[in-house]
């Protein structure tokens, strides 16, 4: 996507063009919402619920590490040209805090935006603006091939 396509659309349009193409994807059926999108910041929340849980009753690290993962993947998305596509190739996240109640918010910012890699590095935080944990992702950008 150029910048001249992504400056057409308005940053609600494109929160809510975003949110719509997760549905039915393993981001959307987690129930995660971004909340802003661009391409130097990119925030989503997921409000906490009991599928979100382990049996201790804290949120699973791993709908942390996808709300984390689709975060910064959504980042680097928005920096690349048409015809290209981005995808994760590393993916390290310290888990901080438990969560077991509540809305968690991610928030991604970029290390490094190349030509043929990004880093982004995002906090998850809870509705308090305690930690929760910190990832770091690095994501490759590849030609789209026709499906």
């Amino acid at each position: 996507m150029t910048d001249g396509e992504r400056r057409a659309r308005t940053p609600e349009e494109i929160v809510s063009r975003a949110n719509e193409r997760i549905q039915g994807t393993f981001a959307g059926v987690l129930g995660m919402e971004f909340t802003h999108l661009a391409p130097d910041r990119v925030e989503a929340t997921l409000k906490v619920r009991q599928e979100h849980k382990q049996p201790w009753g804290i949120v699973h690290g791993g709908a942390v590490m996808t709300l984390a993962d689709t975060v910064a993947g959504a980042g680097a998305y928005m920096n690349i040209d048409r015809g290209q596509e981005t995808v994760t190739v590393e993916l390290k996240i310290n888990l901080i805090g438990a969560v077991r109640d509540g809305t968690i918010r991610a928030e991604a910012l970029p290390l490094h935006r190349g030509r043929t890699t990004s880093i982004w590095e995002t906090r998850i935080t809870d509705e308090s603006g305690k930690l929760i944990a910190v990832a770091l992702s690095t994501h490759l950008v590849l030609e789209q091939h026709p499906q």
